[in-house]
């Protein structure tokens, strides 16, 4: 994935993570956009912005941090 869609692949999540989802929800959300994403790449692009402090998991959903959800607007 070139680093341009997978900016615009990042906001997209990002956006869509307004309210708690799980995996399979925000995978059934994105694929219609990015015909070639999997489970797997998305899931690995979660796993990174968890460590950046962006993203959250809680009971089997991701969500956003509330420092991300304030830079949102």
């Amino acid at each position: 994935m070139g680093p341009v869609r997978g900016k615009r692949l990042e906001a997209h999540l990002l956006r869509l993570l307004g309210e708690p989802r799980s995996l399979d929800e925000l995978h059934a959300l994105l694929k219609p956009f990015y015909p070639s994403l999997s489970k797997a790449s998305l899931f690995a692009l979660l796993v990174r912005l968890r460590r950046e402090g962006r993203v959250l998991y809680r009971e089997e959903r991701f969500l956003l941090s509330g420092e991300e959800e304030g830079q949102d607007a």
